[in-house]
Order: structure tokens, then sequence, then C-alpha cells
């Protein structure tokens, strides 16, 4: 099966296929290659990672523009998604894509439906993530978005969760979402094809700066203060067999965040080099919210939200659900 056909399905609305697919697919990746189970080094030495072109994935790009991948025995291929990431989710588990980005809703939802999903490592924590307008909207308080449309990288996950939370928590319980890629919600609300869009560095820069974008409310504020958002999982089967593949990975991922925690410039230099953002924008990115170390603590949380919002059916098993990493 090829990441472009992937990429078309639905995400974890396939849940029943997929994993009825996992026998014909086994359980060795179908892309990487293995490293004959040479001494210590990982038992795959070639693993496809799918990404977003989000400013928060700098650290995995500095982690492979600065060999740090390569000092832990590991060479990265890329595998990239314009949408969600639980667009990438089928293609893990299929077994074409060995680790995802993916926000914790669409990874929760899967675990939920069956899907043998852990995660192994946070990526990133609230910033400036925000339901954004434009000032001719006339929209200037949450209560103001009562019945207005509202633009989601993905229908149920983080950010619709995150967003009826938050606007329950101010009385709107009757908003609408659609989804849009980040790339394309600038024109969207600029348009009036939407009256609100969550926005997500660098998206929010972008949008900030020629449009006038302006925050009507935090998507992490009330209910989601403490709600974790986004980071790295595997497979189940994949964990199990290739452990010192795992620990390679988040060894690499724990050195480049350190990185990037420390050093703003070389975030901002890195996003040169996998985005198209003008050098002018990429000089005005807010500071990004880097997890230096992984705490699945507030995954309970999150657990609570999703049963509320009727996201999934009963409490994901955490224990289950967070890898034990070596």
């Amino acid at each position: 099966m090829s990441f472009k056909a992937l990429k078309k399905w639905a995400g974890v609305g396939m849940a029943a296929a997929l994993v009825a697919g996992l026998a014909a697919c086994g359980s060795d990746s179908e892309t990487g290659t293995p490293a004959a189970g040479t001494g210590d080094g990982p038992e795959q030495a070639t693993i496809v990672v799918g990404t977003q072109t989000f400013a928060e994935l700098a650290p995995l790009h500095m982690a492979i523009e600065q060999g740090i991948f390569e000092d832990h025995g590991l060479t990265v291929e890329l595998a990239d998604s314009t949408g969600g990431g639980a667009g990438l989710i089928p293609g893990m588990v299929a077994g074409d894509i060995d680790v995802v980005y993916s926000n914790y809703v669409s990874l929760m939802q899967g675990a939920d439906k069956g899907l043998p999903l852990q995660v192994i490592r946070e990526n990133d924590r609230p910033g400036v993530q925000a339901l954004y307008v434009i000032p001719e909207s006339g929209i200037k308080e949450p209560e103001d978005l009562a019945g207005k449309t509202i633009a989601v990288n993905g229908l149920g996950n983080i950010m619709e969760l995150t967003s009826r939370a938050v606007l329950e928590s101010h009385g709107v319980t009757d908003a609408k979402f659609v989804e849009i890629p980040p790339p394309n919600m600038e024109a969207a609300l600029a348009q009036g094809q939407v009256d609100a869009a969550w926005l997500v560095e660098p998206f929010v820069t972008i949008a900030t700066g020629t449009i006038g974008a302006t925050p009507v409310v935090s998507a992490f504020e009330g209910p989601t203060e403490n709600v974790p958002v986004a980071g790295w999982a595997v497979r189940t089967d994949f964990a199990e067999q290739n452990p010192k593949t795992v620990s390679a990975f988040v060894a690499a991922m724990d050195e480049a965040m350190a990185i990037a925690v420390e050093d703003e410039q070389a975030v901002k230099d890195s996003l040169l080099t996998f985005t198209e953002i003008p050098e002018e924008v990429v000089a005005k990115l807010n500071p990004i919210s880097f997890a230096e170390k992984s705490d699945f603590s507030k995954l309970a949380d999150l657990n609570e939200i999703m049963l509320d919002q009727g996201l999934i059916e009963k409490p994901v098993d955490l224990e289950e659900f967070v890898a034990e990493v070596q």
C-alpha cells in the first residue's frame, strides 16, 4: 500500500479495516531497512517518520541536519502530510510508516477503536494556539462565536476538542467545524469561508502579519489549560520488536529538544530548511513550547475531556498507551 494512497483516507474512521489489515501487513515495516541485529545498535537502521510542516517539528529536522540521528545509528526518511496527524496514523498501522507525529486526541481515539498504538515521546505543549479571527469579522469575545464556522485541521482531533471544551465554558455550544489544512486557513479567513481558525505556528505569525488575525480565545484555558498537545507514536508491535530502535529515536529527540529549548535561533534556522516561510516571518515567530523531557501524566486530563466530549467510549488504558522506552 503506497503512502500517497493512505493520505486519502479519512484517518482513524477506517479503524476497523486497519485492524483487520494488520495480519496481512505483518509486523515488520515495509520500508525500514533492518540492521541485521548487530551489537547494541538499533534493530532497524532506517525508519520512516511521518511529519507535518509545523514549526513544532523543528527539533526533528535539527536532529537530521546536525547528524544526531546518525550518531544514534539511525537514518530517517520523511513522509509528510499537509493535514492533521490523524492522516498519518493509517500509514503507520499499515506498516508504511514507523513513527508518526500526531496530536494525542487522534492517537487516543485510535487506541479507543482498537488500533495498536503507543506514544514514545512528547514533542510540544500549549503555546500561542488559539481561535483567530480577522478584524472585519466583528467577533470580539468567545461568545460571539455562537453559530459561527471554525476551521480545524481535522474533525474530531485536538483542535476541535479544545475548541468545543473552551467555547462550552463560555456558553457556546453551537459552533460549526470544518476541516481545512493549516496552510489554507489564512485564505479561508480572508475570503470569509470561515469565521475563525485554530492556528498554530508558523501560521499564527503569517496570518497576524498579512490579514491582521487576532486571537479571540486561547485553545488552552479553563478546562483545557493542562491538556497535552502532541508527540511521537509507534505501533505496539514495532515497539516490542524494535526496542533499541525506539530508544535510539527517543534519545536523538531528547538531544535535539535540549538544543531547541536553549537555542531559539537554531530553531528558526532549521525552519528555513524545511518550510517555505520567508526569513522575515521566521524572525518574528513566537517561541514554541517544546517538551525537553516527556511527561505523560497529563494524558489523564485529556482522557476525562475526551470522555466528556464523547470522542472515546471508555478511558484509554494509559499504562498500555504509553510505551516503556529503554
